[in-house]
């Protein structure tokens, strides 16, 4: 199973690739992003955008592109072309690669002069007989030797009465600044700079939900960091969303490993000792300086406060011990002092505690303690109303709450997971349940039938107990077709526990070569699932 089902989602929230879906659209992003497009739609010629490592310039990169490829328009009167990697050793090499990217001819006939004219050629044809825009995007700019510099100086040269006929964009991490003051002749050229910085908390916050909700998240589900936890994260990252995707991804396989449902401000920091540990000791280096510098400031505010000074004389010289009358003690107050019109009182003082009254008409004892584990027995008969109580499991080693709700009720939202820790008053932390623990799961309903009616299902089990179910469901070989457990009740059959092959089909005639290919000791018991009555509860999402 992926990690990430075990945490309800579809996808990985945290990928290191720069996927355009899972682009956060910050304020320093955000603004980057719509003055390029405007200064490409304007033909400005020559845009600069540096920042520091991990600040997400590759994935700007990626959404500028898409930007000029969403409507038809775009698609027929832009034209968009990347260069991932300019570290080119010869101007013949940097030529050649321009040229073949605009699908150019670029033999080794051709001289460098050539292969500039036939560029030119090309950027005049596009840009004034077709009305095209042509940008070429460089990232890792700062690679760029000095020759390519020139290079794209001249293509600069390349325009109109009106504009620059080729759209440069370079991304660059922060050494490019010095190679810009080193080459004046070619920085005088850019229209416009822009700085990439790091995210500030709010929008370290804002990015890790947005990136769990496009991975499936929902909104019903418990976020999976603290307060505290999300700060970590924070000041571990500096808000560089490289980092932040990094730390967050390492920190869900911890949440998994540890059998724990959110992520605490200890989590995140031991996390971070193991993938940055100059991060935490420049913490604790920071720490340590800072409570120095509160230390002096209250030993300066205690020194040097009017009157710290003025100690009385009297206070230095050695006083002998004066023997002073005892205070009188106070009369002990008994059970007897209490007068005896109260007896409540004497009970209360006695250390006896008031046993209620029992309603008018009702016994006490006419009213036994409800266990999970009777609820479950009698929630099985039929003819009943729908169980309170689905059964018990044990931990395995190895396994985790939240695998259990997934695999049992298919989702690990809010509403389940508080109703489990409601039904398991004996496990004071569900963060952390040890191997051979007895978790009992409530009967939650869901939202009902789970399963697609328009498709045909292949049912290979039904028990009538949780723990059968389970058993059946864990040792049920892993290289045969995927099953899914669905609990459900009815008023004829009661509390049953139904497995069927996780993906429906489309047909009977697939219906029945799937059940061929089952394990021969399952061909037997395997049918198509009976359409479901109306009456029936499904306690899975």
């Amino acid at each position: 199973m992926d990690y990430f089902k075990i945490l309800n989602l579809n996808r990985e929230p945290f990928s290191n690739s720069p996927e355009p879906e899972f682009f956060f659209e910050s304020t320093v992003h955000l603004a980057c992003l719509q003055q390029l497009e405007l200064a490409i739609r304007l033909r400005r010629g020559l845009n600069v955008v540096m920042g520091d490592v991990g600040t997400g310039k590759t994935t700007l990169c990626r959404q500028l592109i898409l930007r000029f490829s969403e409507t038809e328009d775009d698609r027929a009167g832009v034209e968009t072309h990347l260069l991932l990697d300019p570290s080119f050793s010869n101007p013949r090499e940097f030529l050649t690669t321009v040229a073949q990217s605009f699908g150019l001819s670029a033999d080794a006939a051709k001289s460098e002069w050539q292969l500039k004219e036939s560029i030119k050629n090309y950027l005049f044809q596009k840009g004034v007989d077709e009305k095209k825009t042509v940008i070429l995007i460089i990232d890792e700019g700062q690679k760029l030797p000095e020759f390519c510099l020139e290079i794209l100086r001249e293509f600069l040269n390349y325009e109109t009465n009106e504009n620059k006929l080729l759209q440069i964009v370079i991304f660059a991490q922060n050494e490019f600044k010095q190679t810009l003051k080193d080459h004046e002749n070619f920085a005088d050229r850019v229209n416009q700079y822009y700085f990439l910085g790091p995210l500030n908390f709010k929008e370290t916050k804002m990015m890790i939900h947005f990136r769990l909700a496009r991975a499936g998240r929902g909104s019903e589900s418990p976020f999976l960091f603290t307060f505290p936890g999300m700060w970590g994260v924070y000041r571990a990252t500096g808000g560089y969303p490289r980092k932040i995707v990094t730390l967050c991804h390492q920190i869900l396989l911890s949440l998994i490993i540890q059998n724990r449902v959110k992520a605490s401000w200890m989590m995140v920091r031991s996390t971070t000792g193991r993938l940055m540990p100059e991060m935490v000791r420049k913490e604790r280096w920071a720490m340590a300086g800072a409570l120095a510098v509160l230390l002096l400031a209250v030993a300066g505010f205690v020194l040097f406060m009017p009157g710290a000074w003025d100690i009385p004389k009297a206070a230095f010289l050695w006083k002998p011990a004066v023997n002073e009358p005892a205070a009188p003690e106070k009369p002990q107050v008994t059970a007897e002092a209490i007068p005896a019109e109260k007896p409540e009182v004497i009970r209360k003082a006695a250390g006896t505690p008031t046993p209620e009254k029992p309603e008018v008409g009702r016994s006490v004892a006419a009213t036994p303690t409800r266990t999970p584990e009777k609820a479950a027995a009698e929630g099985t008969r039929p003819g009943q109303a729908p169980p309170e109580q689905l059964g018990q499991l044990q931990i395995r080693r190895g396994g985790t709450v939240l695998k259990l709700l997934l695999e049992i009720y298919g989702s690990t939202e809010t509403a389940r997971f508080r109703a489990v820790v409601r039904a398991n008053p004996h496990i004071k932390d569900m963060n952390w349940v040890r191997a051979g623990e007895t978790i009992h799961f409530p009967a939650v309903r869901g939202r009902g039938n789970p399963l697609d009616l328009e498709k045909i299902w292949v049912q290979i089990a039904r028990k009538s107990s949780l723990k059968e179910a389970y058993n059946f469901f864990k040792d049920y070989p892993a290289d045969q077709n995927a099953i899914q457990l669905i609990p459900l009740w009815n008023p004829r059959d009661g509390l049953a526990f139904v497995i069927v092959l996780k993906r429906g089909l489309p047909s009977l005639a697939a219906a029945g070569g799937a059940m061929r290919g089952l394990p021969s000791p399952l061909v037997a018991n395997a049918e198509i699932m009976r359409k479901p009555e109306s009456d029936t509860v499904y306690f899975a999402k």
